[in-house]
């Protein structure tokens, strides 16, 4: 059975451009990302709040690829208030599940972030605003990211534990 991938941080720590990098070695159709940002913010114009509509809908989306058996790799900034409890059930619901979390500092998200296109639209003190920290959750175990981390590494990493999830040993 194919693993439950989730990958976690702040904004601008690299979610969405590691889930696509790991996505992109696989034969399309056989891995679905997942991203918090464009189901709640393209698909249903919500705003982040608690028991969002989002939510809901993530878990779905998840577990409907994972029924037809890809590698389903959920990515947002899933704050653990929020999205905990569906991060849990999604974990319950499969074999295997493999937890990531970026923790970056403050400063190194906004480093990050300057290099995006999205930076001439949000300002640094709406960064501020987002920025959580790190957030564990309480029924999983992540591999943490830091800022020493290349794309290549976390990419490489994630690919080989999906193999190894693939194949029978975790």
């Amino acid at each position: 059975m194919s693993p439950l991938v989730v990958i976690r941080g702040n904004s601008a720590s690299g979610k969405s451009t590691t889930a696509a990098a790991v996505q992109g070695r696989f034969e399309r159709g056989r891995c679905a990302v997942v991203s918090q940002d464009v189901v709640r913010r393209n698909m249903i114009r919500e705003p982040d709040e608690p028991d969002g509509f989002n939510i809901e809908l993530i878990e779905q989306i998840a577990r409907w690829c994972l029924d037809r058996g890809m590698v389903v790799i959920v990515e947002g900034i899933l704050d653990a208030q929020r999205y905990g409890a569906m991060l849990g059930r999604l974990a319950d619901s499969v074999d295997r599940s493999l937890f990531y979390g970026f923790d970056l500092t403050f400063d190194q998200t906004l480093a990050r972030h300057s290099g995006r296109p999205l930076s001439a639209i949000v300002a640094p003190e709406q960064m501020a605003a987002w920025y959580h920290g790190w957030q564990p959750l309480p029924f999983v175990e992540e591999v943490r990211i830091d800022a020493n981390w290349t794309l290549d590494a976390v990419t490489d990493r994630i690919y080989r534990d999906i193999g190894l999830c693939r194949n029978g040993i975790s």
